[in-house]
């Protein structure tokens, strides 16, 4: 009993901190400026202009004066974007000596649109502005028509977006897909898009975004308009290995006839027991408490541990837990109404019992399916902001950019820097050259630091 008093207390602090922490993000709680210390934290890779003020007395005499050290103030500013005309100007030639000879000329670079008004710099800011920035294209229009005054219509901005996605970045995107199908462990996921269906004018259907990734590692979405088996077939059709995942049955049906081990989401089971302590059932704080042990564990993992030390401390330390848990589940199982919450978490729990404890042997597999979760978010962000997606075939486009923006924001790789870059560069590439390239967020390097002979 007195666990169990220990068990709601805690609980109790923590569903307190979890309100605050709420109300100082929904509120903004001011803060007195931080001096000094705001540019200290300034990032190191910002581009850096210096202005140096000399006294005037010293410009005016500089051989009386001697320079014996200097102070240093920081500040943040930003330059305005500008829309700038680009010419590529391409003499004519022809030799002098010869009378007949046929003028020539330089051959035109490759370009991210053939014959097109767009250049690399502007597809990468349409393409942050949209998917990272979540500002729909009718803004973006008028934005470029108040500005700058340049007519850029909407139709004519999506279809380059589509352009340069379906030529170019699915090149990357395929090279990510590849080799996360190629590992041993993904988790996997699900979120429903609503899209414009050309068939019922007027009329919006629900696709689904599937996301899959590691969580130390590459992420991949896929588009689909279903969310059954032949959608998940789909994506781990080629996948052996480790697949995790919330309780969705579709992933049984998949994994059944292949080389797949399922493991379970902590994560869902817990959000089950928190619904039911706020339902009122306060032994689900007993569980709680135990999970949070669960994750304790997993937070004083050492950070270089390897995947066999990880499975020993697993072994020692979340083993007797999750017996514990078991344990209260068997004992608790006919205590509760069938429809409570607290009988709901029950029987989801003891129906995923064998994927939620088969993490503990998987060294490198993760207590939950949380990353790959929280991966959905941006999508989920720009869908409220543009609504949905135009048309169903568009799906997949935003499958591809969303993967590669993800997989950026996972190894600290500036959008707009990568985005331009890769725009620039492949136009230009072979096939060869691609599939010898390490193009991916992951290894990218920009031009400028790539070695040419």
């Amino acid at each position: 009993m007195m666990q169990l008093q220990l068990a709601i207390d805690q609980l109790e602090q923590e569903i307190a901190a979890h309100e605050t922490a709420a109300r100082e993000v929904i509120g903004y709680t001011r803060r007195r400026p931080s001096g000094d210390g705001a540019a200290a934290r300034l990032p190191e890779q910002l581009e850096t202009i210096t202005e140096e003020i000399i006294p005037a007395q010293v410009q005016e005499e500089p051989m009386a004066y001697e320079r014996i050290g200097e102070e240093v103030t920081e500040e943040i500013d930003v330059l305005p974007m500008k829309v700038i005309r680009r010419r590529i100007v391409r003499p004519k030639f022809k030799r002098k000596a010869a009378v007949d000879a046929v003028p020539f000329i330089a051959p035109l670079p490759p370009r991210v649109i053939p014959g097109g008004l767009p250049a690399a710099g502007l597809i990468a800011f349409l393409l942050v502005a949209k998917y990272v920035d979540h500002l729909p294209l009718y803004r973006l229009e008028k934005s470029f028509r108040q500005r700058f005054g340049v007519k850029l219509p909407r139709q004519r901005l999506c279809d380059w977006i589509g352009y340069a996605i379906e030529h170019w970045l699915a090149i990357i995107y395929h090279s990510i897909r590849q080799g996360l199908i190629a590992g041993d462990y993904l988790q996997i996921d699900e979120t429903p898009i609503r899209y414009l269906d050309p068939d019922r004018k007027g009329q919006s259907g629900r696709g689904y975004l599937w996301v899959y990734g590691r969580p130390d590692g590459d992420l991949c979405f896929d588009w689909s308009l279903g969310r059954g088996k032949a959608a998940a077939e789909s994506i781990v059709r080629d996948f052996q290995g480790l697949l995790q995942s919330d309780g969705y049955q579709v992933y049984d049906r998949v994994s059944e006839s292949r080389a797949i081990e399922q493991l379970g989401c902590w994560a869902h089971a817990r959000r089950r027991f928190y619904a039911a302590y706020q339902a009122g059932e306060t032994g689900a704080a007993h569980y709680l408490l135990l999970i949070r042990k669960l994750y304790a564990v997993e937070a004083a993992m050492p950070d270089a541990a390897k995947p066999e030390e990880i499975a020993a401390i697993r072994a020692e330390h979340s083993h007797p837990l999750l017996q514990q848990i078991r344990q209260s589940l068997s004992e608790d199982v006919e205590k509760h109404f069938p429809k409570s919450a607290m009988a709901e978490a029950i029987a989801y729990t003891r129906s995923q019992w064998t994927k939620l404890t088969a993490y503990v042997k998987h060294g490198q597999a993760r207590i939950d399916n949380n990353l790959t979760e929280q991966a959905i978010r941006p999508t989920k962000l720009g869908a409220k902001n543009w609504l949905f997606i135009g048309h169903p075939d568009a799906g997949q486009r935003a499958a591809i950019i969303y993967t590669i923006l993800e997989c950026c924001r996972r190894h600290q790789v500036e959008p707009l820097a990568y985005l331009n870059d890769m725009l620039r560069r492949l136009p230009a590439m072979t096939n060869h050259e691609v599939a010898a390239a390490k193009l991916t967020p992951r290894d990218w390097k920009p031009a400028s630091a790539v070695k040419t002979r």
